[in-house]
């Protein structure tokens, strides 16, 4: 059986500084060459701004007690369903590699939940209990900061320069699966 604890941390983080190159681009960043008639090149760097828990649900079982004394509920998934990476400002793929480094490396690109896993709980006299099984994840707003560098890279000298910051969200489920069990 495994029963998973209810999350509501909320973690905020700051963005840091990095050390500046030439023209006030963050240093350690990979460049792409986008147009080899112009000279041109193109970075970018994500900066995390918050990340709260979250639980998705796949399926959701209710027990109900009319009885004058405490009984045990219990539940049993029978519902399979995949959670993927999603990312609301671009590739969820580029952002994979950043979050499983920088928030939980228990972030995965999709996790599917299982059926047949029961748990049981407590329900107290004339009280219900709620079952969710589902998948931990995180919810993280996140923003894509795009540098632009003429004629060669900064290390190369190339003149480099903030292009455009995109703010959005993704929601990064984890490898934990389980049933969280909460007062109905």
């Amino acid at each position: 059986m495994t029963m998973v604890a209810a999350l509501s941390t909320t973690l905020t983080v700051g963005a840091s500084t990095p050390a500046q190159a030439a023209g006030n681009c963050p240093t350690g960043l990979t460049w792409h060459r986008i147009d080899p008639n112009q000279r041109q090149w193109v970075a970018w760097q994500y900066a995390i701004n918050s990340v709260k828990s979250e639980f998705l649900v796949s399926e959701e079982r209710v027990v109900s007690n009319g009885t004058d004394r405490e009984i045990t509920g219990s539940f049993t998934s029978s519902v399979s369903k995949t959670f993927s990476l999603t990312y609301s400002a671009g590739s969820s793929a580029s952002l994979f590699g950043f979050l499983s480094a920088n928030v939980s490396a228990s972030i995965t690109q999709s996790t599917t939940t299982t059926t047949g896993v029961t748990a049981t709980a407590p329900v107290p006299p004339h009280g219900r209990v709620i079952g969710q099984y589902g998948v931990e994840a995180y919810n993280v707003d996140v923003t894509k900061n795009e540098y632009r560098s003429i004629h060669a890279p900064p290390e190369e000298g190339g003149i480099c320069y903030p292009a455009r910051s995109t703010p959005g969200t993704s929601i990064a489920p984890t490898n934990r699966t389980g049933w969280r069990v909460i007062p109905g």
